[in-house]
């Protein structure tokens, strides 16, 4: 690069200032990110074969062919993800959830410190 700098050059400050911590988040965020994007396909595609499931049990169960007892799909579902045995799954489920799979993510990756922030960057965007 020229050594003319911008004063006004936001990107550049960011850069210059920030230089030793690119390696860091350079492995971790790009490890992050990769996952977070493996987490949104994952998730869509989950959606739809869950979505379409519900449509053709729905279906079938209005149609006469087979009695569907949602209260029990219902209870069933959400037993191994309610961590506080409340019955439903609230803010803390979920927090216990994401920690676990953090620390799982994370484990014996140098320089996990990004993970998270390019986790969510690539769930978001990806």
């Amino acid at each position: 690069m020229s050594g003319n700098k911008d004063p006004l050059d936001i990107v550049q400050q960011f850069i210059d200032k920030n230089n030793d911590s690119f390696g860091q988040i350079g492995f971790g965020g790009v490890m992050g990110y990769c996952s977070g994007m493996a987490f949104r396909r994952v998730g869509k595609f989950a959606g739809l074969v869950l979505g379409v499931g519900f449509m053709g049990l729905q279906t079938a169960k209005s149609m006469g062919y087979i009695d569907v007892d949602w209260k029990k799909i219902r209870e069933d579902a959400i037993k191994p993800l309610d961590t506080n045995s409340n019955g439903k799954i609230d803010a803390h489920d979920v927090e216990v959830w994401w920690k676990r799979s953090q620390a799982t993510m994370k484990d014996s990756v140098p320089e996990a410190g990004g993970f998270s922030a390019g986790f969510l960057l690539g769930a978001r965007r990806g």
